[in-house]
């Protein structure tokens, strides 16, 4: 018997059993059946079936595995996923859409110079249609590179209004999320010295006022919204005690997480302990408000902050893109990992960097070993479960794995590519060598969102150009052209 003759027997074989399979078993039904991918799972187990199957019934996965042990699902539709990756979907644990506006500018700027001479500027005087306009833009540009959840920290304009506009923004492309509504309250010794006191807009409420306005955006938008809102006191180190205290019982009141900026800069810690007595980890600790606590960034910290943040499980939003933009440091990963930490990904937005989550995974990596000459401190598969199932769990949600029951987020990788060739692994290619252009399928709760490079909810023409004319005339109105020079020496 030659070769091709053993591959025909081996395809009837194949197909005989099949039917076999078939007639034996009752027919499901489901929604939408993707079969003949290479399917990684992140379940429990960490298979990666190759070629697999998913059906997705209503919001949720109902099945996952080979394809012949979902040969006998029916399906109102059919997608052919040979040649292609199935994961699950990225969740982005920080960003701020809002700032898309800024692309590109503030070269050469370190953080606080950054933030107080151009972003909170900026914040103190962007409207409402333009910051609608830009995190709509910001929020199809997730979910074409696979993010298929997003923490918003949205921290102008904060009306109650506009906060949730921005929700409606964002959940009107199909992307799920959560805005962290930005608070400031009155300001501190603190913000002073790092240059906010100049500011008209950003010290605009009153503790009390931004609770009350957070509070009624929550009841608006609360859990189980596709976009719902949490509470954001801006930063740990320059915002006030009490508004802290209070943010985090607005959040278990509602039984949300809670967001902020934490040990970002290299100045912050001994700044906190020269104005209280204590670091920012110790005093969030000793007030027992790290329950429910996502942070972003978290360079900064001793040996003792690390513990008490993985003793209390606290999410961490690790952004090594934008770290290294703004030129602020580079994160213990491994520490904070091994402490028992919920480390995810963040893109930090598009204006120091990108919401490119796969570019994030393969940074996060790469950093690490650069700065501890150790090749093995972070591993692909670390990094990929950070932006999937680390992601889920810090943000709290059932998703982050391809497994029956959770919720049907999840990303198409198309592999017909030159960077794909030789194809060897799945997930160091993810991490290494895979780019956000590749994806060819978003899918967010079992609603496709994304196909063929087309978005399926609005027309996305129309959105970038709104966008880009909602920048021009902030750029106009703000005398902001410098920032577009061609060439900066």
């Amino acid at each position: 018997m030659d070769q091709s003759d053993s591959e025909h027997r081996k395809i009837s074989n194949i197909q005989e059993n099949l039917v076999a399979e078939t007639t034996n078993n009752p027919v499901n039904s489901c929604d939408v059946l993707l079969t003949g991918g290479i399917v990684i799972t992140v379940d429990d187990d960490r298979r990666v079936i190759d070629p697999g199957s998913i059906a997705i019934q209503g919001e949720e996965i109902s099945a996952v595995g080979t394809i012949e042990e979902l040969s006998h699902y029916e399906a109102k539709r059919i997608i052919d996923c040979q040649g292609k990756l199935i994961t699950p979907g990225f969740v982005d644990c920080h960003n701020h859409l809002f700032e898309s506006m800024l692309r590109g500018v503030g070269e050469g700027m370190k953080l606080w110079p950054w933030l107080s001479q151009l972003l909170q500027p900026f914040g103190d005087r962007v409207t409402r249609e333009e910051a609608v306009a830009a995190v709509t833009n910001c929020a199809l540009e997730a979910i074409r590179n696979g993010t298929t959840f997003v923490v918003d920290n949205h921290y102008a304009p904060t009306d109650l209004e506009t906060t949730l506009a921005v929700a409606d923004a964002i959940a009107s492309t199909g992307l799920r999320g959560a805005v962290a509504r930005g608070m400031y309250g009155h300001p501190t010794a603190i913000s002073d010295q790092f240059g906010f006191d100049v500011l008209d807009r950003t010290f605009l409420y009153s503790v009390d006022e931004e609770i009350d306005i957070t509070r009624a955006a929550m009841e608006s938008r609360p859990p189980g919204s596709r976009v719902e809102v949490w509470p954001c006191p801006e930063n740990i180190s320059y915002n006030p005690q009490e508004l802290i205290i209070r943010a985090v019982e607005l959040a278990g009141e509602f039984g949300t997480p809670w967001h902020s900026h934490l040990a970002e800069d290299d100045t912050e810690q001994d700044l906190y302990r020269g104005q209280f007595g204590a670091g920012l980890v110790e005093w969030l600790h000793a007030e027992g408000l790290l329950e429910g606590g996502t942070f972003a960034h978290c360079i900064w910290l001793d040996d003792l902050d690390i513990e008490i943040l993985g003793e209390t499980h606290s999410g961490i939003a690790h952004c090594p893109v934008s770290n290294q933009y703004l030129a602020t440091g580079i994160m213990r990963l491994k520490a904070l990992r091994n402490s028992g930490a919920v480390v995810g990904l963040g893109s930090d937005g598009s204006c120091c960097g990108n919401q490119d989550l796969i570019l994030a995974m393969h940074q996060a990596v790469l950093l690490q070993r650069v700065n501890t000459l150790d090749p093995t401190e972070v591993l692909a598969e670390q990094a990929f479960e950070m932006a999937t199932i680390g992601g889920a769990r810090q943000v709290g949600i059932n998703a982050g794995q391809l497994a029956p029951g959770k919720r049907a987020d999840l990303v198409v990788i198309g592999l017909d590519v030159p960077q794909a060739r030789p194809f060897n692994n799945p997930i160091g290619h993810i991490v290494y060598n895979s780019r956000v252009t590749d994806v060819d399928m978003t899918i967010i709760g079992g609603q496709i969102v994304y196909e063929d490079g087309r978005f399926t909810l609005v027309d996305e023409f129309a959105v970038m150009e709104e966008a880009q004319a909602r920048a021009d005339e902030i750029f106009e109105r703000l005398s902001l052209g410098y920032f577009r020079n061609n060439w900066q020496n």
